[in-house]
C-alpha cells in the first residue's frame, strides 16, 4: 500500500470534519514559520520560565523558533530558522550536551540520519559535534525520542525502523555525541510514524511505545534501565486500524501512563480509519482500551497532544486534521474518559499539534503546525 503521508503535500479537504464546533469558536492567532511546517513542540529554551515553540519545517529544512513572552505572543529567536537536515519529521527535546540546556534532535526523513542541535540556551542552536548522527533505519526514520535509557547520565535517542520491524536505541557518550550503531529491538508490522518514551510500568527505566502501522495495535518495550528492552506481557496491544501518531500521559489520573493513539488510513480524504483510541495503564506495562474507546477524530488526524485546555484540572485530548483544516478537541469527562470532540479551525493542512499553557491563566492553548499555509496557529479553546 503506497502511503501518502510524507514530503508530497496533501489537497485540503475543506469540509469540517467531526464536531466541526459552534460559531464562535477562537478562530486562533497565527505565527509565520517557515515552509511545510510539520510537527511541533513546546518548551523553556530560553530559561526565562516562559513557554517557546520548536516548529519544524520538513520543506524548507529548517526548524523555526519562537521565543514567548509568557503572555501568548512569540518572536522569532535572533538566527532563526536554523538547519535541521532533510524534511525533519519529528522533535526530541533533551540536554544531549549535560550543560542544563534544552537541545533539539530531529527525525530526518528519506534519510539515514538524525540532526542533533545544541542550545545556547537563549533560543540559538548549533549542529552538535558528530551532527547528523547515521542512524540504520529502513529505509528512513520518522519518528524520535529521547532519554538516558542505560542510565549513565548521558542522554540517548531511539528511531524506529519501519522497513524490517524494529526500532534502534543510538546511545550518547556525553558532550553531544554518540556511539553508532545503536541496538535494534523487533517491535510489531511496520511501526510507521510515532514511538515515544516513557516509564509506563513504574519501576524508574524508561520505556517505549510504537504505533504499529500494519499491525493495528502498539508494542511496549519496557527498559531495564542498562540499555535493554524486553516486551511487555500482553505486548503488542490493539490499537484499531492503522495507528499513526501517538501521546503518552495518564489521562484518568491514577498514577499510571496511559497511552492516546490516532489512526489514519494514510490517504488523504480516506476517512475510513479516522479515529482516537485510549488505551488505559495498569502501571505494570499492560493497556486496555477505556470506556467508549475509539473516539470520532476530525478529517485525517495524524497527530495528538495532551493538555487541560479548558481548566477543569482533566487532561483532554487534541488532534491535528490534515485534510479538514481543523483541530479535534475531546474533554476529558472526569471519569477517566472522553466527551465527544468538537472542532476549532486552524490553517491549510494541519499537521502537527501541541498543548500548553503560554500565558499563565490555567488553561492551555492549543498549536498547530499548518503544512501548507506555512504558519502556527494558537487556539484558546473557549
Amino acid at each position: 500500500m503506497k502511503i501518502l503521508f510524507g514530503l508530497a503535500v496533501l489537497a485540503a479537504a475543506l469540509a469540517c470534519g467531526v464536531g466541526a464546533g459552534p460559531p464562535g469558536g477562537d478562530p486562533g492567532v497565527r505565527f509565520k514559520a517557515g515552509k511545510g511546517p510539520g510537527s511541533l513542540a513546546l518548551a523553556d529554551l530560553n530559561g526565562d520560565g516562559r513557554l517557546d515553540l520548536i516548529v519544524a519545517n520538513d520543506e524548507g529544512g529548517d526548524v523555526t523558533i519562537l521565543l514567548g513572552d509568557g503572555k501568548g505572543s512569540f518572536a522569532a529567536a535572533p538566527g532563526s530558522p536554523f538547519p535541521a537536515g532533510n524534511s525533519p519529521n519529528d522533535i526530541a527535546i533533551a540536554d544531549f550536551d549535560g550543560d542544563g540546556r534544552p537541545d533539539l534532535a530531529f527525525a530526518n526523513h528519506d534519510t539515514k540520519y538524525v540532526t542533533v542541535l545544541i542550545g545556547d540556551g537563549h533560543g540559538g542552536f548549533r549542529p552538535a559535534q558528530g551532527s547528523p548522527v547515521a542512524v540504520q533505519s529502513r529505509p528512513h526514520p520518522h519518528g524520535i525520542a529521547a532519554t538516558d535509557f542505560d542510565g549513565d547520565g548521558h542522554v540517548d535517542f531511539a528511531v524506529e525502523s519501519w522497513g524490517n520491524d524494529q526500532v534502534e536505541v543510538v546511545f550518547g557518550t556525553g558532550g553531544g555525541r554518540f556511539r553508532t550503531p545503536g541496538r535494534l529491538f523487533g517491535v510489531g508490522r511496520m511501526p510507521y510514524q510515532k514511538l515515544r518514551a516513557g516509564d509506563v510500568n513504574g519501576d524508574g527505566a524508561p520505556d517505549l511505545v510504537t504505533t504499529n502501522f500494519e499491525g493495528g495495535n502498539v508494542t511496549v518495550l519496557l527498559g531495564d534501565g542498562k540499555g535493554g528492552f524486553r516486551e511487555a506481557p500482553g505486548s503488542p496491544f490493539s490499537a484499531g486500524a492503522s495507528p499513526f501518531g501517538l501521546a503518552i500521559a495518564d489521562i484518568d489520573k491514577d498514577g499510571h501512563l496511559d497511552l492516546v493513539v490516532v489512526n489514519f488510513s494514510g490517504q488523504g480524504g480516506d476517512r475510513s480509519r479516522d479515529a482516537v483510541n485510549v488505551l488505559l495503564g495498569d502501571g505494570r506495562g499492560g493497556f486496555r482500551p477505556v470506556r467508549g474507546s475509539p473516539f470520532a477524530a476530525g478529517v485525517n488526524p495524524t497527530r495528538v497532544a495532551v493538555g487541560d485546555v479548558n481548566g477543569d484540572g482533566w487532561p483532554d485530548v487534541v488532534t491535528g486534521n490534515m485534510s479538514g483544516g481543523d483541530v479535534t478537541v475531546l474533554l476529558g469527562d472526569g471519569k477517566g474518559s472522553l466527551r465527544p470532540g468538537v472542532g476549532r479551525p486552524a490553517g491549510k493542512e494541519p499537521y502537527g499539534v501541541a498543548v500548553g499553557d503560554v500565558d499563565g491563566d490555567g488553561r492551555a492553548e492549543i498549536f498547530v503546525a499548518n503544512h501548507g499555509s506555512g504558519d502556527v496557529s494558537m487556539i484558546r479553546f473557549r
